[in-house]
């Protein structure tokens, strides 16, 4: 009986520590965040790269072609600002702010060559930035 106590008490504390874990990781999701491509069709693909220095997150940079959807999962509540590049234009933007964002589950970017819109719904937008160039 002792070997089958102590069995059963391993699976038990092994079951606990993956539920605290899952629930550990659903915690940290606090939103997902979409950069669509909407710029003309037969356009250069954009380069976007998008960070975030007070968590020390960096995605990297992406080519982006026209119609395409990158994506990623916030789970710090910090700044993430993105920066692109396109033919020769530029931008830079707040890509998820955690006092305006916190409480949408999806943040969408959709960004046009008249500049970046953002919506939580998919379907309302507003520009709050724009290209630049030299």
């Amino acid at each position: 009986m002792t070997t089958w106590n102590c069995f059963l008490f391993l699976a038990l504390a092994w079951s606990f520590i993956i539920i605290a874990l899952a629930f550990e990781k659903q915690d940290n999701h606090l939103a997902v965040v979409h950069v669509i491509n909407a710029l003309p069709n037969n356009s250069d693909p954009m380069t976007i790269q998008c960070t975030s220095p007070s968590s020390d997150t960096d995605l990297g940079e992406h080519t982006l072609y026209v119609g395409g959807d990158y994506q990623w999962n916030v789970t710090h509540k910090s700044l993430h600002y993105c920066a692109a590049l396109w033919d020769l234009w530029f931008a830079s933007w707040h890509a998820y702010q955690p006092r305006r964002d916190v409480s949408h589950g999806t943040v969408y970017w959709l960004v046009k060559d008249n500049g970046f819109f953002l919506s939580w719904d998919n379907s309302s937008w507003v520009r709050k930035e724009t290209w630049q160039t030299e």
